[in-house]
């Protein structure tokens, strides 16, 4: 009777420990997981919400292997995923994670359990089983009929053939081509006109005038007056004689004028007024009014007197018309 009642007590003690291994495991820990399913039978093609349960304490966490958004998980196929924390006070929290799955093959469809990893001890969830039934072709009465062939009405361009476009492009880009030449050309003066050139004696009495107009003697100018005087001789001397005077000195000037045959006479003339030119200019000396009036004269008498003479027609014999003055029996 007295080992009876004893191996009763030892098998009764053996029966206690292996009842508390589990829940002594989860108090250390303080995690709870489980895997729940809304539907457990669905409609091939039909989704179905897959919700996994994590209670815990404040400890970080880890899900092993865990099915991402688009994958193929075990058959079903992840459509979205939502996570949800939930803080139940005294350092215990809630992780929902709420997955949107679906089914495309008929059959039963077993998920391997949820593993969730804290330090180096690892939880599992119980199995998800979900069934996937076919779909019943005979319930579909919503097919709709065949359409029959639409005649669709004919409008006048439609008789016109495909490569007549091709024509009309390709005579639309040769005039986009040709008025683009032309008016490159145009921008780049190929057909503007000749640009008329003025000859050197008129040139000189215009800018003559022009400088005569200014007065600039009469308010002080008096640099600027003969600055401009001598620039107008030079360029003259430039077009008129090809004498590149922009870039001599004054004696050199009138050294070249007084070894031209041409310019010999209008050599004391411009020797004037590159002088007074120079004081002016140079040592800074004031010149009366009427040194500025002779200047101006012996400018205009020197581009008048080198003015180039006319033409020479011939006679209708084919004779040289005599100078007035000759001793020609022509003219008597």
């Amino acid at each position: 009777m007295n080992v009876s009642l004893k191996k009763i007590q030892i098998l009764a003690s053996a029966v206690l420990l292996t009842l508390s291994l589990p829940v002594a495991v989860n108090a250390a820990n303080g995690v709870s997981l489980k895997a729940s399913i809304d539907s457990t039978t669905v409609v091939q093609g039909s989704k179905a919400g897959l919700r996994l349960e994590i209670l815990k304490n404040g400890t970080d966490g880890l899900m092993i292997d865990a099915p991402e958004i688009g994958a193929d998980y075990y058959g079903v196929e992840i459509s979205d995923l939502k996570v949800d924390t939930v803080d139940h006070g005294n350092g215990r929290i809630e992780l929902d994670y709420n997955y949107t799955i679906q089914a495309f093959d008929p059959g039963t469809i077993t998920l391997p359990p949820f593993r969730y990893a804290i330090g180096s001890d690892t939880f599992n969830t119980e199995t998800v089983t979900l069934k996937v039934l076919e779909v019943d072709l005979d319930t579909l009465t919503d097919i709709n009929p065949m359409e029959s062939v639409v005649s669709v009405p004919t409008r006048w361009y439609d008789i016109i053939p495909d490569w007549w476009v091709w024509i009309f492009a390709g005579i639309a880009a040769v005039g986009v081509i040709a008025c683009g030449i032309l008016l490159f050309r145009r921008k780049k003066g190929l057909v503007s006109r000749p640009e008329k050139i003025t000859p050197p004696y008129d040139l000189a009495v215009m800018r003559l005038n022009n400088l005569q107009a200014k007065k600039l003697p009469q308010s002080g100018r008096d640099k600027e007056y003969y600055t401009e005087l001598t620039d107008i001789l030079r360029q003259y001397l430039d077009g008129r004689f090809g004498i590149n005077a922009m870039e001599m000195s004054s004696t050199q000037i009138i050294d070249t004028l007084r070894h031209n045959k041409e310019t010999r006479p209008g050599s004391d003339l411009m020797k004037q007024i590159l002088e007074i030119a120079d004081f002016v200019k140079f040592a800074k000396v004031r010149p009366l009014p009427d040194d500025n009036i002779k200047a101006f004269n012996s400018a205009v008498k020197f581009v008048e007197d080198s003015k180039p003479l006319p033409p020479v027609v011939p006679e209708e014999d084919g004779s040289q018309p005599a100078k007035e003055g000759s001793n020609d029996p022509k003219l008597k």
